[in-house]
């Protein structure tokens, strides 16, 4: 999997590639996550739309990237998750505790709201 990193509107924008499932580089993400709330980053965006297939291990992670975030009040928000994607996050309940944008420019502009 690979990370791209921006920054718009004072909004970190991670965009991920590829597949996710364990491994190092996909742990990679709470690493990038623990760093962005080291630096009182704390309003994230992570763009799904080029995941071609998400397992649990890698559901776990977006969750844990989640709490170590919202330990120091940060905020998760996922976007363009594919459509096979969007049925695992509602068939495993995670569309609960993200929120799940068509695009990403919505996403970023629901920080401001």
């Amino acid at each position: 999997m690979k990370i791209k990193k921006s920054e718009k509107d004072g909004v970190v924008v991670l965009v991920l590639a590829g597949e996710m499932h364990g491994g190092p580089k996909n742990l990679e993400i709470v690493d990038i996550v623990k760093e962005l709330a080291a630096e009182k980053k704390l309003d994230i965006v992570i763009n799904l739309s080029k995941i071609k297939w998400i397992s649990s291990t890698g559901l776990g992670i977006l969750v844990s990237a989640r709490s170590h975030l919202a330990k120091d009040g940060g905020v998760i928000k996922l976007c363009k998750p594919n459509d096979r994607i969007l049925g695992i996050l509602q068939v495993t309940r995670l569309n609960m505790i993200f929120d799940v944008y068509d695009s990403e420019e919505e996403a970023i502009a629901s920080f401001k709201n």
